[in-house]
């Protein structure tokens, strides 16, 4: 069920860490070119802010990130040189992006303090993009009314310049739209076990995935560590028109040696009607973003991966929460 009121700024709770936030992301299947936004609101602590990457292929990244003041009702969806244009609710919005970028070589790099980072580990360049995102299907609600999350498929086309390099792209993605309090640390998941495990491997707190296979199918999902050590949730499945809950998912994850960034992944979990899911993932390219929080950090590592589901390969996101201590 459809509500309007939902694509637009909502009522300001009086928790402190109220948040409303826009996603979109995108892969070109054939040039493998992708893109995630978010922009988010958190009008309690004064301030809004926009993260805007782009993947290039390999390791290479486009990075950028604004932020300015916010007042209670505030509804301007523009932070520095991000842009976004409702155009028609639940239908049609354009992302835009007009201003600098890093143009990193090896988005890994990011995971390595800044004052350590080696002298030009990123190439200053100036981004232009304007991508348009039609929905393919109806969204689909996790929550709704005072605290709420929905996540919609569609189809995403536009150009993209970045210094001297252009591209025309045309792909699949996947939006969401969030209110209500919204932390970055382990405590807000449900069910969660020590942020590392006894073993000393990686031990993502939250783990969210979308993947589109062309119009007719596409997924998402978030899942959380339980106090067993597995990584459990639901979601959502789209085929040809119809959206039907995800359950019971399964997520098996392996990493990079000594790292806490993600490669590979099994996604297994049951549809409405019965049938068992099992999605393999591969990360191509992996963006670590780093959110500070008192005793440590909160590194979400945002990964474009390549999936394959029955015979067929899509593309998408694969995203991991880790806590990082001090």
């Amino acid at each position: 069920m459809l509500r309007q009121e939902d694509e637009f700024l909502h009522p300001v709770g009086e928790h402190p860490a109220w948040s409303e936030s826009h996603y979109f992301n995108f892969v070109d299947p054939d040039q493998v070119i992708g893109m995630f936004t978010r922009m988010g609101f958190r009008a309690n602590e004064g301030w809004a802010d926009g993260l805007h990457v782009l993947f290039l292929g390999g390791d290479r990244l486009a990075f950028t990130y604004g932020r300015r003041e916010l007042n209670r009702g505030d509804e301007n969806l523009q932070v520095a040189g991000l842009g976004l244009e409702r155009i028609e609710p639940f239908q049609r919005w354009i992302v835009r992006y007009e201003g600098p970028a890093q143009d990193i070589p090896d988005g890994s790099i990011l995971m390595t303090r800044s004052k350590e980072r080696p002298e030009g580990w990123y190439r200053p360049a100036e981004l232009e993009m304007r991508l348009e995102f039609d929905a393919a299907a109806d969204p689909f609600y996790d929550f709704a009314g005072e605290r709420g999350h929905f996540e919609q498929t569609g189809a995403a086309s536009g150009h993209i310049r970045l210094g001297t390099e252009s591209w025309t792209v045309k792909g699949w993605g996947i939006r969401d739209k969030s209110w209500g309090p919204r932390d970055w640390q382990p405590g807000t998941a449900p069910a969660v076990a020590s942020p590392q495990e006894s073993e000393g491997r990686p031990a993502p707190f939250v783990t969210w995935f979308s993947a589109n296979f062309g119009r007719d199918m596409a997924l998402g999902c978030s899942c959380f560590r339980q106090s067993d050590g597995t990584v459990r949730g639901s979601g959502w499945f789209q085929y040809e028109g119809k959206t039907q809950p995800l359950r019971d998912i399964v997520v098996e994850s392996e990493y990079r040696s000594d790292s806490i960034l993600h490669s590979a992944m099994r996604l297994t979990g049951r549809t409405e009607d019965g049938r068992t899911r099992s999605v393999t993932g591969k990360v191509l390219t992996i963006c670590p973003t780093k959110i500070a929080m008192p005793g440590g950090a909160t590194f979400i590592n945002e990964g474009l991966a390549q999936f394959t589901l029955d015979g067929r390969e899509g593309y998408g996101i694969a995203e991991y929460w880790n806590w990082v201590h001090k």
